[in-house]
Formats: structure tokens, sequence, C-alpha cells
């Protein structure tokens, strides 16, 4: 049974193709970090902004700079252009000017609508963009990729058989429950339970055609030649159904066809008496279903004692199995079962003494035979409906396809062992890392035959065996077989999903007679490259995102602290409209400052040209001792 991914996420930087090399260039960091950096991203922008106002503001000030003198209004707007590093600061300044100005300047509205509209727009643009910083979280999407030290798959320790076997059973039993558990919450449902969001995709689909032909000999469907239920998943991808990453490439594709009918059983059952009075059913009524030998101990494949019926017996079904092409089989069905390019799985369901509420006309529950009860003294006539047969039967054949999807190839549609050969003798031309997925999955598949989404849950494994109660059967529809077929479809292609990420993680525990086989050489990348989705721990970044937030970011930063310079020397050098850059530098506040302070004659000054001017050591500046308060000067005063 495979464990959580989530304690083998792996952080850092990978690729996930996705997207493609550029777009797909990921960062996966802990939570922690990268709550961290998206909370840096979002200042980083607004930081960005601030820089950009700064290049608007210049751009604008220098455009309004004429040799002319203009009214007060103006220099306070390109006052306030210069000095005020907020864009929103800005315009909130700006809006102040139109108040004061209002009965003293020519349209001041007008001339600042303009400039209050930029300021608010550079606001705008930028608190958005801090906010959708975060958004190249969502870019990278919530795929993560796992690495683990124990990545590899179960493989058997010692020579025991009967160890071996057991072991097979045990990781059998469990991997079923789980994925049976996984089915039932996750497939044919739309809602996001936290158990359905782990895997590439939260089920793989699949196409059914209800009017499918015979997979055996046309007599033995129960409905004839044309009324098999087919159910075919295409062509898997092996990136995006899967998770294992690979550029296009290196990818492959993978197909399973599962074809199921009813079967009749009469022509192969046999009823007998036993007369061994050392058998437990000595004097039962038998019956014995020949559809092929079991292990050649016996001419029969399954036995059944009508005494069964007597007891309190709910469901029993028995599942055999055969894998065409294998060394050895335990069960070698009949000719009209058989198939030499398809796994043959063949389920015998005896209902015992279980009532029906209605008539059943399923076929794998057939229960038309009224009998009726008296109850509460005879005041009261129940009527329920019990089985037509003792047994009914079911078979299924799986078939398996890999495919190269960069030459449209594919290997014949064949059964598990079959496949296996086709994928060696590599007549669709698969490169190495192609191969070795091929193989990763060939090593699942064998656990994907309907059989196994059976067998070790018995009768449990039936949809029908959910609503008894006290051996009472509420009304079947009668194509409740296709029901039954179809839940453990999904439980084979959730186990495949589920195998698939385990050999990542490694198993999440190894029963007595397996151990754990590491993958070598070029195995050993499929170690690395599994994504999962993932349900929180870790945030993932886009690289590109990222990238784009930083250096246009960076880029604005840089250029809002180098342009007023930069244009300075420009025309400094070509000798053009320099009067332009000297007022951008006495707009400073500390140039204000200084031309306040020295045409009040306090200091010595130096550097009236540059940014920062500055007074002679020891020069001591402040507002006169009685200024008017309600209009403050700084007088006149000797210099020392």
């Amino acid at each position: 049974m495979s464990q959580t991914a989530a304690p083998f996420v792996h952080t850092g930087p990978w690729i996930n193709w996705s997207h493609g090399l550029v777009l797909g260039s990921t960062i996966t960091l802990s939570e922690r970090d990268g709550e961290l950096l998206t909370a840096f991203l979002g200042i980083f922008v607004t930081g960005a902004g601030a820089a950009c106002w700064k290049i608007m503001s210049f751009a604008l000030h220098q455009h309004r700079s004429p040799r002319d003198p203009q009214d007060g209004i103006h220099h306070q707007q390109q006052a306030i252009l210069q000095n005020t590093g907020s864009p929103f600061g800005a315009s909130a300044e700006l809006v102040s000017l139109v108040w004061y100005w209002r009965k003293h300047a020519l349209r001041p509205l007008v001339r600042t609508l303009p400039l209050v509209a930029l300021a608010l727009l550079n606001f705008v643009l930028f608190g958005v963009a801090g906010v959708f910083s975060s958004e190249v979280t969502k870019a990278a999407g919530n795929e993560t990729l796992i690495r683990s030290s124990d990545c590899g798959f179960l493989n058997f320790s010692g020579n025991a058989v009967s160890q071996h076997s057991a072991a097979f059973n045990d990781v059998d039993v469990n991997d079923t429950f789980a994925a049976t558990t996984y089915s039932r919450a996750c497939y044919g449902s739309s809602q996001s339970l936290l158990q359905c969001a782990q895997y590439p995709q939260q089920q793989l689909p699949w196409k059914v055609n209800q009017n499918a032909t015979c997979p055996f000999a046309p007599d033995l469907c129960f409905y004839g030649a044309s009324s098999a239920y087919e159910m075919d998943t295409g062509h898997i991808d092996s990136h995006q159904a899967l998770g294992i990453n690979a550029p296009k490439f290196e990818r492959i594709q993978y197909r399973k066809v599962t074809t199921c009918s009813p079967i009749h059983t009469r022509g192969y059952v046999t009823e007998v008496n036993d007369t061994n009075p050392s058998d437990l059913a000595y004097g039962d009524t038998l019956q014995q279903f020949d559809y092929g030998s079991v292990l050649s101990i016996s001419n029969y494949t399954y036995q059944y004692d009508t005494h069964n019926i007597v007891g309190s017996n709910s469901y029993q079904l028995t599942s055999l199995a055969y894998l065409a092409g294998a060394a050895s089989n335990a069960w070698y069905p009949v000719d009209a079962l058989n198939r030499t390019d398809a796994d043959v799985s063949l389920f015998l369901l005896a209902p015992n003494s279980v009532r029906y509420e209605a008539p059943v006309t399923d076929p794998f529950y057939a229960a038309t035979t009224p009998f009726n009860l008296s109850i509460d003294g005879g005041t009261t006539n129940y009527t329920y409906y019990t089985s037509d047969q003792w047994v009914n039967a079911l078979a299924c054949t799986d078939q398996h396809q890999y495919c190269n999807p960069t030459n449209k190839q594919c290997t014949p549609l064949t059964s598990l062992v079959l496949a296996h050969k086709s994928l060696f003798e590599n007549k669709i031309s698969l490169n190495q890392a192609q191969m070795v997925t091929a193989l990763r999955l060939d090593l699942i598949t064998q656990f994907l035959t309907t059989y196994f989404s059976v067998n070790s849950r018995g009768a449990s494994a039936l949809r029908a065996s959910e609503t008894v109660n006290n051996l009472d059967q509420i009304p079947l529809p009668n194509n409740q077989w296709m029901t039954e077929v179809s839940t453990w479809f999904s439980v084979s292609m959730a186990k495949l999903q589920q195998r698939v990420i385990e050999y990542a993680t490694g198993p999440g525990y190894i029963p007595d007679g397996m151990t754990l086989s590491r993958p070598v050489e070029q195995q050993e990348k499929m170690c690395k490259n599994q994504i999962v989705r993932s349900s929180g721990g870790t945030i993932s970044f886009s690289v590109l995102g990222v990238a784009i937030i930083l250096i246009l970011g960076a880029a604005l930063i840089f250029t809002s602290l180098v342009l007023p310079t930069a244009i300075g020397l420009l025309r400094k050098w070509l000798k053009w409209k320099e009067y332009k850059g000297l007022q951008w530098t006495l707009d400073g506040k500390l140039q204000l400052q200084r031309l306040a302070y020295e045409e009040a004659g306090q200091g010595h000054w130096s550097g009236g040209a540059s940014s920062v001017p500055l007074t002679r050591k020891g020069d001591l500046i402040g507002v006169p001792e009685g200024v008017d308060t309600t209009h403050p000067r700084l007088g006149r005063a000797e210099a020392f």
C-alpha cells in the first residue's frame, strides 16, 4: 500500500514539462519560505511602482520646464513632481493645490487634473500588480515533484514459494482496499475531497461501449454476440495522466481495454450427489461448473453446495484468472472461454440465502422466482423473490497496449504477458528513456487484471452487497452487472495511479518474503521525475514569473536612480537645454532649502548645482527669533 507523498516533496528548482522548458521552470519552497518570497515580491513590486513614478515624474518635470517664467502653482507642481516619491502622496498634494489656488491661479483644476490622473494610474496599476504578484504561484500550479531514498518496487526474497504467495496476497489485499477506497471517493465524483487531490489527475477517464462484440464464443455471452460491455481507457499519457515528468519525446502511452459479459451456465453445470460419508457435504446436492480445469486436480472449475441456501449466508463471489501466454496458470478455461490475446477473469456468484424485495432481471443477479411468506399468524402475506439459479457467471477479458506518441506506433492490443514481450521486441522504436518508462508501467500492469480488483475482497467487491440488510436485498436495476464491472475497472485505474506514485515514494511497508528493489542506471531517473498534486506544506513558483518581476522591477529601480544624472550629463555634453536639468536640481527639497537660507544670508553654501548643497563647517542656520507666525520669513542676516 502506498504511503503519502507529502514527506517526499522536492524543494528547489525543477522543470514541469507540461509547460515546456521556459514556462515550466519551477521552484518549490517550503510553506514558510514560500510565504516570505510572496511577501517580498509584493513589497518589491510596490518599490518598483515608486521607481516607475520617479521616472514618470522626472519626464513630466522636464517636459514642463520652459525657459519662460511661470506662475506659482506651476512651480509648486514642479516641486511636488521632484520631491514626492509616492504616486498616491503626489496625487494628494496635487489635489490640495487645486483647492488652495482656486482663486489665485488660472484654471488650476484643468492644469492639475492630468498630473493627478497619471499619478493615480501608476498607483492603481502597481497596487494591482503587487496583489497579483502572488499569481506566480498559480502560474506554477499545485504540482510538485517527489523524491525518496526508498524509490523502487517490491520483489520476492528467498526461495519459499508459499512465502512468496502469502506476501503477494498481502500486498494485493492492501493495495486493492486502498484503491477501492480512493475509487469510491474520487471516481465519478465532482467533490474536491482532500484524498482526491493527490494524483496528477483525480481520475483516469475511459469510454464505454454497451454493444461490444462478445469476447468469447458468441453463444456463450448471455445477450448474444453484440451485447458485451467494453471499457477502453484510450491512450493514457505517462506524463499528463500519470505524472511521470518528461519532455514529449520521452513519454509513452498506455491503454487498457476490458470487455465483460454475463455468460450462460447451461451446458457447463453438472448436478451430483455427495455420497462420501467423510465429506462435510455428505448427502448434499452439489453443482459442478465446468469452465476449465483448475490445477489439473479436478475436472470442474467450481463446486457449489445447494444446501447453502438453508443457512443465513449472503453473497459468495469466487474469482479465477487466466493469463494468456504465461508459462503456467492455475486455471485453464474451456475453448469457448479461452483467449490467446487477452487475459480472462471468471466470476461465479452464489446468492445463497439472499431474498430480493422485487424481481431482478439482471442476468448476474437473476431473481424472478416468487416466494410467499405468511407472517403475524397468517394475517399478513409477504412476497419476496429468490435467485433463479444457484450460481450465476460473468467473465471479462483484459488487454494492454503501449504506444510511442512520437511516431504513432503501438504494440498489439493483447494479454499482459504478450504485451510485455512486445515491449522487449521494441518494434515501436522506443528510445531509452521511453523504454524505462514503459518498463516501469509494465511492472504495475500485472496488478490491473480485473481478477485482482475482486479476488481479495470477495463478495464485498459487489456494489449490490452494500444494499443487503439481514439478507434482504433492495431492488436492483436490470444492468446491475454493468455497475459492478465499472466499479472493478475504476479500482484497477486507481491502482494504476496508486502504484505509479508508490514507485517514487517507496512502499508503505514491506511484508515478509519481499524486499525493496531499487532501480539502477537509467531506471534511477524514475526516482526523480514523479509529479503529484500538493495539498499543502509547500509553495511552487514560476521561475519565469519571478524572473520577470525581479528583472523589470530592478530595471525600473535602477533607471529611477540614474536617469536624472545620466540625462544631466548628456545635456551637459551636448550643450542642449541644460536649464531643464538645472531646474530639476533646484526643485529638489534640499536645494529649495538652500535657496531660502542663502537668500536670507544664513550660512556659506557650496554645491548649488548638485543634489546635496553643503554649508561651511561650523555654520549655524535657523529660524530667527520673533518671526511672524502668520507669514514666516527667514529674514536677512549678515553672513559670517
